[in-house]
């Protein structure tokens, strides 16, 4: 396959794959990558944050403990899914950076690590922590960024632009309390059908009950 080079390259390779691996590919997921479709770093990322400006893809870290790039035709079934298994309650770190998060409306992992005093502290720190705890749970996600010139593209001046998930993507969330569980269910079994069914299950189980785990694989695994 051609590699993708521009934008609309870039929307019908993520309407057709549905969830691609923001970074790099690994033999272990059944999950292409942008880095792998673009087969050049940089367009990669500049192609990414194109898309999250337009979009036409969400980021999660949901699937696989990765981040994933997800076509925004099945946010709705995988957020009515995932959100089923929030807390009652963050943890005091989460709930400070949360809070942050929705008065700036965009701050950057520097800001949350500045204002929970995490700086200096060893990685993965409170702030990482508290940003995957929100990202994972689809309460906060990234923005575009913009791409330096030169250097290290990934590495924006201003950093990721975490924003609150559902002010960011109000009409995806209302379709998603729309959407009965047994049709999110079936939206992501039809969008992974060419995965086996283990590892669907496997990749995510952050979004399943054991027992619909058992339904998928037979095995309960």
């Amino acid at each position: 396959m051609p590699a993708i080079e521009t934008e609309d390259d870039a929307i019908c390779y993520m309407k057709r794959v549905r969830f691609a691996l923001r970074y790099n590919s690994t033999p272990s997921l059944p999950l292409g990558s942008m880095y792998g479709a673009a087969r050049d770093q940089r367009r990669a990322i500049e192609l990414t944050n194109a898309l999250l400006a337009r979009d036409e893809v969400v980021e999660t870290n949901v699937i696989a403990d990765r981040l994933v790039l997800v076509h925004r035709d099945v946010v709705p079934a995988l957020y009515a899914l995932r959100v089923r298994f929030r807390a009652a309650t963050l943890s005091d770190y989460s709930e400070k950076a949360f809070q942050l998060i929705r008065q700036d409306g965009t701050a950057s992992a520097g800001d949350v690590r500045r204002f929970l005093g995490a700086d200096g502290m060893k990685r993965p720190d409170p702030a990482d922590l508290a940003l995957g705890d929100l990202m994972r749970d689809f309460l906060i996600d990234r923005g575009p960024s913009s791409v330096p010139k030169n250097g290290i593209p990934y590495l924006s001046k201003e950093g990721f632009p975490y924003r609150v998930f559902d002010k960011a993507h109000p009409e995806l969330v209302k379709a998603a309390k729309k959407m009965r569980i047994e049709d999110a269910m079936k939206t992501i079994l039809e969008a992974t059908s060419t995965f086996p069914p283990r590892k669907t299950a496997l990749i995510f189980k952050l979004c399943f009950t054991a027992a619909e785990r058992l339904q998928i694989t037979g095995t309960g695994t």
